[in-house]
C-alpha cells in the first residue's frame, strides 16, 4: 500500500506540474486587444479570399462596445451573401483551420441551416465576431450585378407644365428643384406623394458673378460661416421632403474648400446627400464631401448642353456606355420638351441592354 500510495501521489504531482505549465496564462488588455485584431484580420483575409466586396456582399456590418472581466472590447457583426459554389462546410473547415493558428484562447462555435450559416468567435470565451452567411440566389446575384442609371432634371419650379409631365412618367426621375421659385413647393409636395425623389437644386456663386445671376438663395463666396449655414438652411426649407442637394452654377464656390466644408458639414448633419453638377474642372466637390464624411457623387453626363437631336442623343449613348462600363452613371437634364422626347425614346435601349433606370439615392455612395 506505501509503495501504491507514493506512485499515485507521484503521478498526481507530476500531472499537476504539466497541467500548470501548459495552461495559458491570463492575457492583458494589450494581449487581448491584439488578439481580436489579430482574429479581425484573418476574417478579413478570409472574406477576400472568397471574393466578397463590402459594398455588394456584406449587408449588414455593425460594432458596439463590450466590457467583461477587466476586458474591454469592439464585438462585430457581420451578414454575409456567399458567392457561388461556396458552401457552407467549406466555409466553416476554412475559418476553423485558418483561427486555429492562434491558440487555445481563440475558440469558434457554428450553427448551420439550408438557408444560412452562424459562426460566433470567442477570444478567452468574449464573444469577439458574430458571423452570418447567407446564400445568393441568381436573382438577387442578377440584380446586384445589373447597371444603373439615375436621370436627374434640373432648374425644376419655374415651368408647371413640363414638371407636371415629369410626374406623369412611370420612371424614377429625380426632380432637382430651384428655391424660391413660383412652384418649388407645389411641385416637391406633388413629387413626393408620387414617391419621385426632390432634392434641392441649390444656387451658388459662379464665375461672373454678379453679371451672371443664379437666382434667388445664392451661396456667395463672401459669405462667412454664420451666413452660409443661415442661407442653406432657407434655402432647404423653401423646398419640402429633399433628400440631397445639387449645385446649381458654383464655378467659383466648388473650387473654394473652406467654403464648401461649411456647406458640406451641415448637409451631413441635416442626413442630405450631395450631387457634384461639375459646372467647373477644377471642383473640390468629391474630395472635401469625403473629408467630411457625406456621400457625395459627381454627374456623368450633361445629357443636353445642345438641345438638338444628334447632340442629346450622342450624350444619352455615352450614359448608357458609362453605366455599362462602370457599373453606374448619372445624367443631368434640363426641362425642355426635347430632352424629355428623347429620353423617353432612349429608356427602351437601355432597358434591352439591361440597365436598371433608378433614384439618385441608390447609386450615391
Amino acid at each position: 500500500m506505501g509503495y501504491f500510495f507514493s506512485f499515485f501521489l507521484g503521478a498526481l504531482l507530476i500531472f499537476g506540474g504539466y497541467i500548470y505549465l501548459t495552461r495559458e496564462k491570463p492575457l492583458s488588455q494589450e494581449d487581448f486587444s491584439k488578439k481580436v485584431f489579430l482574429v479581425d484580420q484573418i476574417i478579413q483575409g478570409q472574406l477576400y479570399e472568397m471574393g466578397i466586396q463590402k459594398k455588394k456582399n456584406i449587408f449588414l456590418h455593425q460594432s458596439s462596445s463590450r466590457k467583461a472581466g477587466g476586458l474591454t472590447w469592439k464585438q462585430s457583426s457581420l451578414k454575409v451573401q456567399v458567392l457561388p459554389p461556396r458552401s457552407f462546410s467549406s466555409i466553416e473547415g476554412d475559418f476553423r483551420r485558418s483561427l486555429s493558428t492562434l491558440g487555445k484562447t481563440v475558440s469558434i462555435q457554428s450553427s448551420k441551416t439550408t438557408e444560412s450559416l452562424q459562426l460566433e468567435i470567442k477570444v478567452l470565451n468574449r464573444v469577439t465576431h458574430q458571423l452570418t452567411f447567407v446564400p445568393s440566389t441568381p436573382s438577387t446575384l442578377k440584380a446586384a450585378l445589373r447597371p444603373k442609371i439615375a436621370i436627374v432634371i434640373d432648374d425644376l419650379g419655374g415651368k408647371d407644365k413640363i414638371s407636371q409631365e415629369l410626374l406623369r412618367w412611370d420612371l424614377p426621375i429625380t426632380l432637382a428643384i430651384l428655391p424660391f421659385t413660383p412652384f418649388s413647393k407645389t411641385l416637391a409636395g406633388e413629387a413626393h406623394r408620387q414617391g419621385k425623389e426632390v432634392i434641392l437644386h441649390l444656387p451658388m456663386e459662379p464665375r461672373g458673378y454678379p453679371q451672371i445671376r443664379p437666382g434667388e438663395g445664392v451661396l456667395l463666396k463672401e459669405m462667412d460661416e454664420a451666413r452660409l449655414v443661415r442661407q442653406l438652411s432657407k434655402d432647404i426649407e423653401a423646398v419640402p421632403h429633399v433628400i440631397g442637394v445639387s449645385n446649381h452654377m458654383g464655378s467659383r464656390l466648388m473650387e473654394d474648400s473652406e467654403k464648401m466644408k461649411i456647406v458640406f458639414s451641415e448637409l451631413k448633419r441635416r442626413g442630405l446627400f450631395f450631387l457634384d453638377s461639375r459646372t467647373t474642372p477644377q471642383t473640390i466637390g468629391l474630395q472635401v464631401a469625403q473629408s467630411v464624411g457625406l456621400k457625395a457623387m459627381e454627374r456623368s453626363v450633361f445629357i443636353d448642353n445642345s438641345s438638338t437631336e444628334e447632340d442629346i442623343k450622342q450624350q444619352l449613348e455615352q450614359l448608357i456606355q458609362l453605366s455599362l462600363s462602370k457599373g453606374k452613371a448619372i445624367g443631368i437634364g434640363h426641362p425642355h420638351p426635347s430632352t424629355l422626347k428623347y429620353i423617353k425614346e432612349m429608356i427602351p435601349k437601355m432597358k434591352e441592354k439591361g440597365i436598371e433606370v433608378v433614384p439618385l439615392s441608390e447609386v450615391m455612395e
